[in-house]
């Protein structure tokens, strides 16, 4: 065969896509992320583990493990069975508290809220607290309180606190209200209490980790309200509802004066997807400072 020959051969092999191939290798793509988007990644739960060192932590307390779960917004494209598989992970994981910082119920749709038996399997030998989020004073506060009362076994601790014991030792698990829709009052959360006694804050938006005053010791401040972005691609979110940019999009992140941790939350607003951000489930475990 002549080189022109072998040259009209291999050309003859390397076909090119035309635009139309093209088009519809890009559109099948894009079938596959929005499906996996839509449908894969929301019910997708992921387990986190996250080792978090307190000043002069009891030695009752070491190793206390809490479950932390936020952002529901019940009932907005949320099932029961979802919610079912989330208790049956704090209960594996053999948590001592749960806490659920904010964003329960949502506004969104026509549908009124009912928290009959969708939080009934989210117990803890210790208890089981919560705060308000934003969407939940957007949906109506008054309402989700007595949801909360009547419906579930969560305690709301908004603006309060929790003394929890073990072995005549304790800590104390503190929330304050939310810090665009409700009112976040220190002193009814921290006030008062022994210097020495470490304490965790429960408040729904992560900002306050930046703009809490100053004159309160807080050990841990346990947060949600930014889906961990949601959409991301990478770790780079789509947009983050914060005004300190991705600061506090998600894991543990070093506040102002105390740490941190924003759990992914297990919702799907913003187009009723996740992708790069899956639902989480956040299993904390105390452990002692090295001084």
């Amino acid at each position: 065969m002549s080189t022109e020959e072998k040259g009209v051969s291999s050309q003859n092999k390397v076909r090119r896509l035309t635009r139309r191939q093209i088009l519809k290798f890009a559109a099948g793509a894009g079938a596959g992320l929005f499906t996996y988007s839509t449908m894969v990644e929301p019910n997708w739960l992921e387990t986190t583990h996250t080792k978090i060192p307190i000043k002069n932590l009891p030695k009752a307390f070491e190793g206390y493990r809490i479950g932390v779960v936020s952002d529901i917004h019940w009932p907005e494209m949320i099932e029961s069975g979802f919610m079912g598989r989330i208790g049956e992970i704090l209960q594996s994981e053999k948590v001592d508290v749960v806490c659920v910082p904010g964003d329960l119920a949502d506004e969104t749709g026509n549908r009124q809220i009912d928290f009959r038996g969708i939080f009934d399997s989210w117990t803890a030998p210790d208890g089981q607290f919560a705060t308000l989020g934003n969407h939940d004073h957007w949906y109506g506060a008054d309402i989700v309180r007595k949801q909360l009362a009547d419906n579930t076994p969560l305690k709301l601790i908004d603006n309060g606190r929790v003394i929890l014991e073990r072995n005549g030792e304790a800590i104390v698990l503190a929330g304050v209200g939310d810090l665009w829709g409700g009112i976040v009052d220190p002193e009814a959360a921290l006030g008062g209490l022994d210097p020495d006694v470490p304490r965790i804050l429960m408040s729904h938006n992560p900002d306050l980790a930046h703009d809490f005053p100053d004159g309160y010791r807080v050990d841990l401040q346990l947060s949600g309200h930014m889906h961990g972005g949601q959409i991301c691609l990478g770790t780079r979110a789509f947009a983050t509802p914060s005004k300190y940019g991705e600061t506090f999009v998600r894991g543990l992140v070093q506040g102002r004066k105390n740490l941190v941790y924003v759990t992914r939350g297990i919702c799907r607003l913003r187009l009723h997807m996740r992708f790069c951000s899956r639902p989480e489930v956040s299993i904390i475990e105390l452990t002692a400072a090295i001084s």
